[in-house]
């Protein structure tokens, strides 16, 4: 039996690299399809009203605030960017067929979710994460590593509130009232943005009825005299 040609062996073996190249890939591609899938459905369930905005303990809170920005940074790796997975959590799909002129309008409790997580998310990177492995495996249950980088590299950041419980009892089980920050020095004061920011926030919530007008006037009248202090 006459013995295969150098040119044969070489055109198999070259068939037979394409063909795990392509198998590689392909794993790849699906695996890749399947955790973007995980990470819209855990956002979903984060986004959802009985989880945003009806945490029974703060703690509960701050952790799901914490796993959501994770879940952003890893989707943002695999070639998804924020401003389109936080929509995909809230169960908003691109419309390529579509008609009419112009966006849908969001509903007020989407307003209030796309802008806490898209905030939460610019800070994240501006205190210098990374979503490497360490990081996000350290979100995935709901705590931040140190710092990494900047004035406070190795300090622990703090989800902060932007109305604080004395105002509002109960509104630090909110996760929309809750905002990553670097550690505040001792005897901080809250800014004038900061207050603004705030009180935004309780005329944001009174447009979703999540809290009432009446609530929300008390809020911002309390905000109000903390500004003149």
């Amino acid at each position: 039996m006459e013995a295969p040609s150098p040119r044969y062996i070489l055109t198999r073996a070259l068939f037979l690299i394409t063909a795990v190249v392509v198998i590689l890939f392909g794993i790849s591609f699906v695996k890749k399809k399947q955790r973007q899938s995980a990470i819209i459905a855990e956002l979903k369930s984060i986004s959802s009203d009985s989880s945003f905005f009806k945490q029974f303990f703060a703690e509960d809170a701050e952790k799901s605030l914490v796993r959501a920005i994770g879940l952003i940074a890893e989707a943002n790796e695999l070639g998804i960017a924020p401003e389109v997975i936080i929509d995909r959590g809230l169960g908003i799909q691109p419309d390529y067929f579509r008609t009419k002129e112009g966006p849908d309008e969001p509903t007020p409790r989407e307003k209030i979710i796309r802008s806490s997580l898209r905030a939460n998310y610019e800070n994240f990177r501006k205190l210098g994460y990374k979503p490497d492995f360490h990081t996000l495996d350290t979100m995935k249950d709901g705590t931040l590593p140190p710092i990494p980088s900047g004035p406070e590299t190795g300090k622990k950041p703090i989800i902060a509130t932007l109305i604080d419980a004395s105002v509002s009892p109960g509104i630090e089980k909110v996760i929309a009232n809750l905002e990553i920050r670097p550690p505040l020095s001792e005897g901080h004061a809250s800014s004038d943005i900061e207050i603004a920011t705030a009180k935004q926030l309780a005329r944001d919530l009174a447009d979703a009825h999540i809290i009432e007008e009446p609530v929300r006037d008390r809020i911002i009248g309390k905000l109000s005299e903390v500004f003149k202090k």
